[in-house]
């Protein structure tokens, strides 16, 4: 992999003249102008199935998200689920 950095510019003919983007970012292209072809219409209703009553209650009982500091390792309520089942942060990189 290689990182680039660029302007954000979406028209890849003139910033990716030499060279084709890869599968991946013709995807999040197809994604951005509305293309459904990478999930299909019965997964896409199973999912809104699950998540519209979960999305209901959040709203219905006016339950705002856990929100976060840009660059923290998470929100202070991500940090007492885990001291819940006694798990730290980079507990698992420790281990290896």
């Amino acid at each position: 992999m290689r990182l680039d950095r660029s302007n954000l510019n979406l028209l890849y003919s003139t910033r990716y003249s030499k060279e084709i983007p890869d599968t991946y970012e013709w995807l999040l292209v197809d994604a951005i102008e509305g293309e459904r072809r990478f999930i299909r219409s019965d997964e896409l209703d199973a999912s809104w199935s699950i998540f519209t009553p979960l999305l209901k209650e959040l709203e219905a009982k006016k339950i705002a998200p856990d929100l976060h500091l840009y660059g923290s390792k998470g929100s202070v309520g991500s940090h007492y689920l885990a001291a819940n089942y006694n798990v730290r942060w980079g507990d698992l990189a420790s281990d290896e």
